[in-house]
């Protein structure tokens, strides 16, 4: 779970539909649901779906995220396929990067996400 650094979205990853859901929070703490994106276990498809997201069949085995420094990226520990998946974050969408998901070095597991 991530709290983007102004306070006004939220984004969880559901490992077991490989979805991360997107609220926004209320200035009193209620929550709003904005969608779900897709965790993709291909790379993306370059396609925005419904959701204001971009990305393809959602992967099971995602299990962590966490924002760049600056908030303008969410990374995703893609466990299921040693790789780190990447998103840009506009407000409360994302839309997963051309490059992602990113490989892991070769022996390497992803056990959860530290972004510096």
């Amino acid at each position: 779970m991530e709290i983007s650094h102004d306070g006004k979205f939220l984004f969880t990853v559901n490992t077991g539909s490989g979805e991360i859901s997107r609220y926004w929070i209320a200035p009193g703490g209620t929550l709003t649901l904005l969608g779900s994106t897709p965790v993709s276990a291909t790379g993306a498809t370059g396609a925005t779906g419904a959701t204001g997201a971009t990305g393809a069949t959602g992967a099971t085995g995602a299990v962590d995220a966490r924002l760049s420094p600056d908030g303008r990226y969410l990374f995703v520990d893609e466990s299921r396929i040693g790789a780190v998946g990447a998103f840009a974050v506009n407000g409360g969408n994302l839309t997963e990067l051309p490059t992602s998901p990113i490989p892991l070095p070769a022996g390497a597991m992803a056990a959860g996400i530290v972004v510096n």
